[in-house]
């Protein structure tokens, strides 16, 4: 099978499961709003200190944030559903005969967590959409394919550490700690919450070595900032460069966690 057919199969599928939870999945909608209106009421504290708004590169803290919020989206469908997705077909007991098929392992992999990412993009275009029902957030769409660009190559290179997460639940058996450190590091110190330069000195560099940084500024600079796809490319040269190093690590973990369990029969073991 082709790489799209197995992605159509697994995004029937996920829509079917997802919309038969109608009212979980209509409530998710409503989180995504009420938690735009939180950013913006508490915008209003923070926007307004000097220390903050000079590091906003000459926008407001809502609309900075807002950039952060879409690109984190990405981020955390990408370092989690990974490992949800290995678990959840371990449970139904789907797994071994997913890997029996002919399907290419990488396909598998990918297509698995297509509606993961399709739906982080429709919760992307929820925020940016309730944002603009708010005063205070001035859009400017010169410069769109740098956002898309940014989010794919982010989408790409944290893939790459979901992958590796998903391989420890598989060699392990284990919840993994993976995503919960990295997560919640890139959080604090990757610009998505509080710009880099408010940290102390000495953890200001954190920033720099992690993709969610570089994808926040894209999004920021091409919505809210207007700025040029030639403007955009030295982040999104850092973009790539975490691509061609996270993601190639990310497959040859499942590869050696996947022979791990076939040898020991555990595929369906969790």
């Amino acid at each position: 099978m082709r790489l799209p057919q197995i992605i159509w199969a697994f995004l029937v599928r996920d829509f079917r499961v997802e919309a038969s939870y109608r009212l979980s999945f209509l409530m998710q909608f409503g989180g995504l709003f009420i938690s735009t209106v939180f950013w913006y009421f508490l915008s209003g504290i923070f926007g307004g200190n000097p220390d903050v708004s000079k590091h906003l590169s000459g926008l407001n803290y809502f609309e900075w944030v807002l950039g952060g919020l879409m690109a984190s989206r990405f981020m955390t469908v990408a370092m989690e559903s990974y490992a949800s997705q290995i678990r959840l077909e371990q449970t139904t007991g789907t797994l071994e005969a997913m890997l029996v098929t002919p399907a290419k392992l990488r396909h598998l992999i990918l297509a698995s967590v297509s509606w993961s990412f399709l739906f982080a993009g429709i919760q992307a275009g929820l925020y940016l959409g309730f944002g603009l029902m708010l005063p205070g957030v001035t859009v400017k769409l010169g410069s769109l394919p740098a956002a898309f660009i940014a989010i794919a190559l982010t989408v790409v290179a944290v893939s790459g550490i979901g992958i590796l997460s998903a391989a420890f639940v598989l060699y392990f058996k284990r919840g993994n700690p993976i995503t919960f450190l990295i997560g919640n590091l890139t959080a604090l110190f990757g610009g998505v919450f509080i710009p880099p330069e408010t940290l102390p000195v000495w953890l200001q560099w954190i920033a720099k070595v992690v993709p969610i940084f570089y994808a926040a500024e894209c999004v920021r600079g091409a919505l809210f900032r207007g700025e040029t796809l030639t403007e955009q490319l030295p982040r999104l040269g850092a973009l790539a460069l975490f691509s061609l190093i996270l993601l190639p690590t990310g497959l040859f973990g499942a590869r050696i966690a996947i022979a791990k369990a076939k040898r020991e029969g555990s595929l369906i073991q969790y």
